[in-house]
């Protein structure tokens, strides 16, 4: 009976967690329950709970990636009128990083002798702590997410030359300008202004991270590089989570294996 109530309220849990949580978070959370309860029956603390058949499964996530029409669309306008934003969007576009990752980045993580960048921060907006302020979120600046997210990438040349444009005190944030945070928030809202002026869809800003997986696979990069680009700690994540064959990669693919038969 307890071990059938306890076996609920993790069901419970989860329910609960749907969709407010990332899929690897609500794996640690069922490794670390599992490894509690194992734990505490062999302390004698509880009885025999089967846990086997508690699991996490996951469904495949629709990913959205621009097509190369909306892509060229979009950096046409991004180039037009330039200003430090449009900048790190066509950044985005063509180095993988996330958003806290963009937000984060200061005048002295680009090597411009290199023609690279550093990662080694990122802007996370988290729940206030605070509970004597009427604020629910506020931004702060942590690491980045793993080890392997921390990585070198280098930068195209014409985004390099649109850098040097705006070029401000190492101490400075690329995007706002100064020693201030920059919100997370403001990046995606100017993202989505850009969008309907090319009435392309609405969608997220990590649809740029993904949109340059896709396009480096169509490239041929390989997927080593690409993986390290991204930070992931293995190839795997990398062909898992953002490699996602076009109808036409495909069509090439089907096209050269004729060829290769000689049919």
């Amino acid at each position: 009976m307890i071990s059938n109530l306890v076996k609920e309220n993790i069901f419970d849990l989860f329910i609960s967690l749907k969709n407010k949580v990332a899929t690897s978070t609500k794996k640690k959370l069922i490794y670390i329950i599992k490894s509690s309860l194992s734990y505490a029956f062999n302390k004698n603390y509880c009885d025999f709970i089967d846990l086997c058949d508690i699991k996490f499964k996951t469904i495949n996530q629709v990913i959205v990636v621009l097509s190369k029409e909306e892509q060229m669309t979009l950096e046409k306008l991004l180039k037009d009128k330039i200003n430090i934003r449009k900048v790190c969007i066509l950044l985005c576009l063509y180095t993988g990083l996330r958003i806290g990752e963009i937000c984060g980045l200061k005048w002295e993580d680009i090597d411009f002798s290199n023609k690279s960048l550093i990662v080694k921060r990122t802007i996370l907006r988290v729940k206030n702590q605070n509970k004597d302020k009427n604020i629910k979120t506020i931004l702060i600046e942590s690491t980045p997410k793993s080890e392997t997210s921390r990585r070198i990438i280098p930068i195209p040349n014409f985004i390099i030359e649109l850098l040097k444009d705006f070029k401000q005190d190492n101490n400075y944030f690329l995007l706002s300008g100064s020693e201030k945070l920059y919100d997370t928030r403001c990046l995606e809202f100017f993202y989505e202004r850009m969008l309907k002026k090319c009435n392309i869809k609405k969608n997220k800003f990590h649809t740029l991270r993904h949109t340059f997986a896709t396009r480096s696979i169509e490239s041929k990069m390989d997927i080593k590089t690409l993986s390290e680009i991204l930070g992931h700690s293995s190839v795997e994540i990398t062909l898992k989570l953002y490699i996602h064959p076009t109808y036409e990669m495909k069509k090439t693919s089907i096209e050269n294996l004729v060829e290769f038969m000689a049919i």
